[in-house]
């Protein structure tokens, strides 16, 4: 027995001592040219190893690769597809008899990746090699044990040093201009098995930033398979940074449900970053998002979502459709303010004298040219094209130029360019409304309308912040609808169509007593306007209604109704070099009583 034994030992030894001596008889250059032309029948394509391979067994299984370079696509700019300096694999040898891959160590060193598509959309990993015939079906092969076969199965995964070093990838599409770069990268990975947590940290410096990643896997396993798992993840760059914690899944499409907070500091800058710059602009700056995620395939979904955006803070509901030509966001929203004047540079901007027109010289019929124009300044709208959206929205206060709106429900619809906001409940200037505001920026052109009904509005503050008119007291309606196009505000202006009508009660036109005016025609002729200081002139009616072609706007039926004064006028406004050509008829009545009218009332009457 003891020499059995004995036998044993030694031979145990000597299988060892072969195993560890066994590397140095085995001439693995020589294999070079085999691998070479396995690789070339199988894709097409050079495999190059100019460096040396190494090979042994004991106590692991290790190979190394040293110099490594593939072929890339006859089409690409680059010569190789990939390159690497050394890739080393280590395996433990005894896991693997129990059917367990356990890899001591993976090491990629300095691998240099290139992927390109072509003009016809096909990518440089898309092989070009003959058909080959199908091979005969293989023959059903019976379980381990049952009929004495043995049939390896893997049934556990234990990761050691996995460690990817100084690694690089460029992507370029020739059919569509997308080129990205990502260098720099480090990445470990540690598995020490399929059901103990999975760990991943690692860097890699994009357009020039450093973004680092990590990621947990609680039960890899399940996650794999399709069952859930807690996740966590966490991305840090200067242009966003991001976290996960909760749970998801791999399969059938990748979901993932739990709270995640987003921070960009510049929206417009992490678009251009990513490669997808926007137009010159103001506004998509910081942008902080916090709530509950669900995520299931290309859809995102935010639920309990706090946001900061512009200055602007929300609660609501949003999801986000990645998986289209352009995002699309839909849900609802509660904001504190929306101000439209962020995304609209240009179109409020006008000289020092904010665009009014200077005061007439003298009498008569006409109007001196404006001391200021419209501004030239370029205004593009093409960032709407960026993402679609379906909003329902309740504003606490709207911004749009001087303008400023209560509270406000509104339905934003935003597809191709094209932005439209249907105010269904509107406060106003102590009135209330609807109204919708429609912005295109698909075309070259872009365009705007603007259809409002108005009533009971404070007519002082509302024309002073809408038109800079500070001359009317009073409670106004008001109904407009307009529309224009241009490249700037000087041509929007020039472009402007539509009609209105407006109607103010019980106030007074500041400034100017028109009575005591017509009771001196003459002294009204040198006057006019001038004579101000705190005189007004009170009225009960005062109101008409106007047409605009091609930014002249043209009112025949002016009326003004107060005690002592009837006022008739009539006239152009021309808006695109700020002129006046109007006329007004005031006449004198001769009776306080009845304010039913011109025609109602007997006096006398004037022209200015």
């Amino acid at each position: 027995m003891s020499r059995f034994l004995s036998f044993l030992v030694v031979l145990v030894l000597l299988i060892v001592g072969i195993l560890f001596a066994a590397p140095s008889f085995i001439p693995v250059e020589s294999y070079k040219p085999q691998i070479t032309a396995l690789v070339k029948e199988q894709t097409g394509r050079d495999l190059t190893i100019n460096g040396d391979i190494s090979l042994s067994f004991l106590p692991r299984l290790a190979v190394s690769v040293n110099d490594v370079t593939f072929q890339n696509a006859s089409w690409a700019a680059s010569r190789h597809m990939v390159k690497m300096e050394q890739l080393e694999i280590v395996l433990k040898i005894f896991p693997l008899m129990r059917g367990e891959v356990a890899l001591d160590r993976f090491i990629m060193r300095r691998p240099e990746i290139d992927l390109a598509v072509n003009r016809q959309g096909v990518g440089n990993w898309v092989f070009d090699v003959p058909a080959q015939s199908a091979p005969a079906p293989a023959a059903e092969t019976a379980p381990a044990g049952e009929d004495g076969g043995f049939t390896p199965q893997v049934t556990d995964i234990q990761l050691g040093e996995i460690s990817l070093i100084d690694g690089s990838v460029k992507y370029s599409n020739l059919a569509t201009g997308e080129a990205y770069d990502a260098s720099d990268i480090n990445l470990d990975v540690s598995l020490p098995s399929l059901d103990a947590p999975l760990g991943l940290d690692g860097s890699v410096v994009w357009n020039g930033d450093t973004v680092e990643l990590s990621l947990d896997v609680a039960e890899p396993r399940a996650f794999s398979v399709g069952d859930a798992s807690d996740l966590s993840l966490n991305i840090n760059a200067p242009k966003v940074t991001a976290g996960f914690a909760g749970n998801g899944r791999m399969s059938p499409v990748l979901t993932i449900n739990g709270p995640t907070s987003l921070s960009i500091p510049s929206v417009r800058d992490l678009a251009a970053w990513a490669g997808q710059p926007m137009a010159e602009g103001d506004g998509f700056g910081a942008l902080d998002l916090n709530g509950t995620v669900a995520v299931v395939g290309d859809t995102y979904s935010f639920t309990g979502a706090t946001l900061a955006f512009d200055g602007m803070n929300g609660t609501g509901d949003l999801t986000v459709d990645a998986g289209r030509s352009r995002p699309k966001l839909t849900g609802a929203l509660v904001l504190d303010k929306l101000d439209a004047n962020v995304y609209l540079a240009g179109v409020g901007e006008s000289s020092p004298s904010d665009g009014q027109a200077a005061p007439s010289s003298g009498g008569g019929s006409g109007g001196s040219a404006a001391a200021s124009g419209w501004s030239d300044a370029p205004i593009d709208l093409s960032g709407l094209k960026a993402i679609d959206a379906d909003l329902d929205l309740t504003v606490g206060e709207i911004l749009f130029q001087d303008l400023t709106i209560g509270k406000s429900a509104l339905d934003v619809l935003i597809n191709g360019g094209k932005l439209t906001a249907k105010l269904t409940e509107l406060a106003l200037y102590e009135g209330a409304g609807i109204g919708q505001l429609t912005l295109d920026g698909s075309g070259n052109t872009p365009s705007v309308g603007a259809n409002f009904n108005l009533s009971g509005l404070s007519a002082y503050p509302f024309l002073r912040d809408a038109a800079g008119f500070e001359r009317l007291e009073g409670l106004g309606s008001f109904n407009v609808n307009v529309t224009t196009r241009g490249k700037s505000q000087k041509a929007m202006m020039s472009a402007l169509n539509g009609s209105g009508a407006l109607t103010f009660a019980d106030g007074a036109i500041r400034g100017i007593n028109i009575a005591q005016l017509s009771r001196n025609v003459f002294a009204a002729a040198t006057s006019g306007w001038e004579s101000g200081g705190a005189q007004s002139t009170d009225f009960s009616e005062l109101g008409g209604t106007f047409t605009i072609t091609n930014g002249v706007l043209t009112n025949n039926d002016l009326k003004m109704l107060s005690p002592l004064v009837r006022i008739a006028g009539r006239g152009t406004v021309s808006m695109p070099p700020q002129t006046l050509n109007y006329r007004i008829e005031p006449k004198l009545a001769a009776t306080l009583e009845g304010q039913g009218g011109l025609a109602m009332s007997k006096g006398l009457r004037c022209r200015l």
